[in-house]
């Protein structure tokens, strides 16, 4: 049955999602939720507050991340360019560089993958992959409702 192919390959791709997570944070040498948060800091410099929305942390939890990553040189605490009393955290030109350099083969491997899909085929992949981020988010705002009435 095609659905129980489809199911099967979504899993095993999340089990290798995971290894590979575990692989880049060994090679960073960070934890896994260190590896979350700069994940969400290379998309945009946030504040500690929008960083711990953005991963579910407590804010002590994220200071405390960021204070790794700080010593790291992975991140920097700097003004923001409208509002100067607002503290962003931004990535260093240290962790991209590091990033480029762990990520640039699977990077050009998948761009390679992608090419050989027409845009129809690929904008269908789109909608599949924000459907289920989607479903996703709903699901553990449950999971975390069902542990909060435990």
């Amino acid at each position: 049955m095609m659905s129980d192919r489809l199911s099967v390959a979504i899993r095993r791709y999340q089990r290798e999602v995971d290894q590979f997570d575990q692989a880049l944070a060994g090679f960073l040498g960070v934890n896994r939720t260190d590896l979350r948060c700069l994940d969400f800091l290379v998309e945009a410099p946030r504040s500690a507050r929008d960083l711990a929305r953005a991963t579910g942390l407590t804010p002590s939890a994220i200071t405390t991340a960021i204070d790794r990553l700080e010593h790291l040189g992975y991140v920097e605490r700097t003004r923001g360019a409208v509002d100067r009393r607002r503290i962003l955290v931004e990535p260093t030109t240290e962790v991209l560089r590091r990033l480029d350099v762990a990520l640039s083969g699977y990077a050009g491997e998948a761009a390679a993958d992608t090419a050989a899909y027409s845009a129809n085929e690929v904008a269908l992949l789109v909608t599949f992959f924000e459907q289920g981020s989607a479903r996703r988010t709903r699901h553990a705002a449950r999971l975390r409702e069902l542990t909060h009435e435990r």
